[in-house]
């Protein structure tokens, strides 16, 4: 997360979980297509906290109160819950709101705290630190909640495309200082190039980020079914006010992420039955 008046705070940088194959998702040869999960739920913006009439000291017993918070793992998980219990014909929980994002903003910074709470060392919880998280901690967070059944994850783009057709996907990746001002169409990664990545990896990480895929905008594949990575587009749901790219959100090549690899992590919900 950055806050615009020139203070960075990022949450964890690399934080892939070890391989599980027991919540893998592979690519099950469907045909891959073009797909778009609008969430239901406003842009949620984690930054100008104060400026939204939002006092973290009241919402969270301990904390500071502060302009702007690390919880992009918080905000990113009520994108993507929300959008999925949504599809699926199901309630809302109490506080995410498909109308105030200052509402479900809240209600994201207080899932925040409660996911730093599964680190095992209290130096680094929030309050009172703002250390980020994980996707994996959202995910068990959820399930603790019974909000959700499970998860799946995924590791490259063939996987990534595939898992993608069922729903939103959260992805906890690197944040590079030159992705901070979108491009041309609110794409971060330039042209999806080895190059361009080599040009953001020079700029410097700014810390771990996480963030809601809700599109796959552009597919390609071969003959054979695979997919092109430089020619499929994702569209990602930002948490930095609708200010940042387009509406709130931007736009990666998938060969981007591929080439990341293990320094991405994907989690995809499984609503309980």
């Amino acid at each position: 997360m950055v806050a615009r008046g020139g203070s960075t705070s990022f949450g964890r940088y690399a934080v892939a979980e070890p391989m599980r194959f027991d919540v893998m998702h592979f690519d099950t040869g469907a045909p891959l297509k073009t797909v778009d999960h609008e969430p239901p739920i406003p842009v949620l913006d984690q930054e100008d906290l104060l400026a939204q009439g939002i006092d973290t000291s009241t919402l969270v017993p301990g904390a500071q109160k502060v302009d702007a918070l690390g919880s992009c793992t918080g905000n990113a998980t009520t994108v993507s819950l929300a959008q999925m219990l949504t599809a699926a014909g199901k309630s809302l929980p109490a506080g995410i709101s498909t109308s105030s994002p200052v509402t479900s903003e809240e209600w994201a910074i207080r899932f925040y705290h409660a996911c730093t709470d599964q680190s095992g060392n209290p130096s680094q919880e929030w309050p009172p630190t703002d250390c980020g998280s994980t996707g994996l901690y959202c995910s068990q967070e959820l399930m603790k909640q019974k909000l959700i059944g499970s998860y799946k994850t995924a590791s490259g783009a063939q996987n990534i495309a595939s898992l993608l057709q069922g729903g939103t996907v959260i992805q906890g990746t690197p944040y590079f200082n030159s992705w901070m001002e979108p491009g041309a169409d609110a794409f971060v990664d330039g042209d999806g190039s080895m190059e361009a990545l080599e040009a953001a990896i020079y700029s410097g990480v700014a810390g771990g980020h996480e963030t809601c895929l809700t599109a796959l905008e552009s597919v390609a594949v071969t003959e054979t079914g695979l997919v092109i990575p430089e020619k499929c587009v994702v569209r990602v749901r930002n948490s930095w006010s609708t200010s940042f790219g387009d509406n709130g959100s931007f736009r990666m090549h998938l060969s981007t992420l591929q080439m990341l690899g293990s320094h991405c992590d994907f989690k995809q919900f499984v609503l309980a039955n």
